[in-house]
């Protein structure tokens, strides 16, 4: 007969105490059976007292030998770094875009990204402290704690009052710099050409240079030109100011326009415009029109202004054909005439659209209409009313103009040095063309409402 064999017990841990497994033989030939108990007075004595599986503890007993996992440990969990999602991209340079057809416009370089006040250009999430393990014996493990975002807070950038978002703390350029953004409240370039393209900002423009032929120039501030602006548009809700000149351009102000001078441009403010000499220009502006310095000559073109202009010299010795007009009723005037117009279309299509509803509205009395000619009638319906509405509205603007013309203003053409045969100054609704060469004199309209030279 063989001798018994006891049984056995394997107890292994790992050397991080992280995970213990235990194997169990069996007795043979009648041996002693190992007991729960000594396995557990193992277990003591090698520390084990947490993540312990009883179910599996008991699974041993029954498995012949085979390791289970007896007891496991809780590995800690390591915080979080904190991050940033940007609302923006994160680029420098020249950005072309295509347009549907995949032609790209050399002119439009995409360096300005605009940006209003208070929005926001990325999120902030904060680092989580992550949480600690447990080994089997019961000792904390330490993790290691998430590490906070790293913020640059560039110029023109501001974080918000909860630490959750970077803003812009003003309007401007938004513009990526090494590894920030920044915001920047006005635009400095040396030339507008093709290295740099059309300009469309929120702010303030600022040009060392020259704006080249064919480019476009677009500000919600002030313009400050050094150079010339030639065969190009500027258009600014404040200022316009330009050392040189405009020539062969179009220039609009919400504000005033000082340059130096002006040739063959169009150019428009709802402020004052000085300069030293407008040659062939068509100027127009709510405020003074002042020039002066140099030459200070005004000739060819056409010159309106809501207020008074002074100048040395209107027109030339060559009689050149120069046009001034004066004050807002003349405006007035030109706006009521095309009113007038506008009037007269809308009331034919009035009559064309009553002549159509009329025409439906009886067929439909003798029988149901088809649903392409209900709805006819339904969109003819509609726009006889919205007729009806514009022609109030132009009735209405046409009788507040006819009234401002009746008032006259007082306003004149200050000439310093001499004024030319070819010259025509309107005043409101009366004009003087000026026949012969006069010395300094003043042109106004006199109690009489006419416009004369004295």
């Amino acid at each position: 007969m063989a001798d018994p064999i006891d049984g056995t017990f394997n107890l292994e841990v790992d050397d991080k105490f992280m995970n213990a497994r235990l194997s169990i033989s069996p007795a043979k030939n009648g041996g002693r059976e190992v007991t729960e108990k000594t396995v557990r007075e193992a277990m003591a004595l090698n520390g084990i007292r947490y993540g312990v599986d009883e179910v599996a503890l008991q699974e041993a007993f029954t498995n012949g030998g085979m390791s289970v996992l007896l007891a496991k440990g809780d590995p800690p969990v390591d915080g979080r770094n904190g991050y940033l999602v940007y609302h923006f991209e994160r680029k420098s340079g020249a950005q072309m875009k295509a347009d549907e057809f995949g032609n790209v416009d050399f002119r439009d370089l995409g360096l300005i990204q605009n940006i209003e006040q208070d929005t926001v250009i990325a999120d902030i999430f904060p680092e989580t402290p992550g949480s600690a393990g447990r080994d089997i014996r019961g000792i904390e493990i330490p993790q290691y704690p998430g590490k906070p975002a790293k913020l640059a807070v560039g110029n023109g950038v501001a974080l918000s009052e909860d630490g959750q978002h970077l803003t812009a703390a003003i309007q401007g350029n938004l513009r990526w710099n090494k590894d920030h953004f920044v915001v920047d409240k006005e635009i400095v370039v040396s030339d507008i050409d093709l290295s740099v393209g059309n300009i469309d900002f929120i702010g303030d423009v600022i040009i060392k240079g020259n704006v080249n032929e064919g480019f476009i120039v677009r500000s919600g501030g002030n313009v400050t030109i050094a150079g010339n602006v030639t065969s190009a548009t500027i258009e600014a809700d404040g200022n316009i100011t330009a050392k040189l000149g405009f020539v062969s351009s179009k220039i609009t102000a919400g504000g005033d326009i000082s340059v130096n001078f002006g040739e063959n441009s169009e150019i428009t403010a709802e402020g004052s415009i000085k300069a030293q000499s407008f040659v062939g220009c068509t100027v127009k502006c709510n405020g003074p029109l002042t020039v002066q310095g140099g030459k200070a000559v005004i000739v060819g073109g056409k010159y309106t202004c809501l207020s008074d202009i002074e100048v040395n010299y209107l027109g030339s010795d060559a009689y050149v054909r120069t046009m001034v007009v004066l004050g807002n009723v003349a405006i007035l005037a030109e706006e009521l005439q095309e009113l007038k117009k506008q009037l007269k279309n809308y009331e034919t299509q009035l009559n064309q659209l009553e002549m159509v509803c009329a025409t439906l509205q009886q067929q439909k009395k003798a029988a149901p209409l088809t649903p392409e000619r209900e709805e006819m009638l339904k969109r003819s319906i509609k726009a006889k009313f919205g007729h009806m509405g514009l022609i109030k509205e132009t009735n209405e603007r046409i009788a507040d103009i006819e009234h401002e013309i009746e008032n006259t203003n007082d306003l004149c053409v200050k000439v310093k040095r001499a004024a030319f045969p070819g010259v025509t100054v309107r005043i409101n609704n009366a004009q003087h063309v000026i026949a012969q060469k006069t010395g300094a004199c003043t042109i106004k309209m006199n109690e009489n409402k006419d416009v004369v030279v004295r």
